[in-house]
């Protein structure tokens, strides 16, 4: 018979399993949602001229940051850090809702570039305390993205700037998920 504290492990284990491979659907939605960022009709869809194509991109983009919740609270981290991250979900998931309900770009744009500010603490507290290519990827994403936030307003072309992050996100939580899962195997 296993005691309390075995069983304990064991949970912790299968949840973390559970977080490992949320990371990668979450890096999935990611490589989709950005892509989506090089179709206009996707990218500029507006509820009043393509509804059903605005509504899918809100989704999508609603799902990608869900996703994370449970990668923020799995991943070692100050709490500062954490509240951070889930400050940056909450921001860009009512950005998304903004945006569907027709608010203008110029008023949900800032609200996002600030809300990624608070991304960029996250994902710089979580990742300095790594190793190898996750703490690497995970400090130039903070400041890619932290960064443009300041250097928006001047960007005429209004997205290049965030290119590298395009990259850089999927590739660091697709090492967060590689990172969850090593935890859970070297706690086992």
């Amino acid at each position: 018979m296993s005691t309390y504290v075995e069983q304990s492990e064991a949970v912790a284990g299968k949840m973390r399993r559970i977080v490992g491979r949320v990371a990668y659907i979450s890096a999935g939605l990611w490589i989709v949602r950005l892509l989506a960022f090089f179709v206009p009709a996707l990218r500029d869809a507006s509820p009043s001229g393509a509804p059903l194509l605005s509504e899918l991109f809100c989704v999508l983009g609603i799902a990608t940051h869900m996703t994370l919740l449970p990668v923020v609270d799995a991943l070692p981290g100050p709490r500062w850090g954490k509240a951070a991250g889930y400050g940056w979900i909450a921001i860009d998931m009512a950005t998304e809702i903004m945006q569907l309900n027709g608010v203008p770009h110029a008023t949900y744009i800032a609200l996002k570039y600030g809300g990624h500010i608070s991304a960029a603490v996250w994902f710089a507290t979580t990742s300095w305390g790594q190793k190898g290519a996750m703490r690497v990827v995970g400090l130039l994403l903070a400041v890619f993205l932290g960064g443009y936030s300041f250097v928006a307003p001047f960007d005429t072309t209004h997205f290049i700037g965030l290119l590298p992050s395009l990259v850089l996100i999927p590739t660091w939580i697709i090492l967060a998920g590689r990172e969850i899962a090593r935890e859970r195997s070297l706690s086992s």
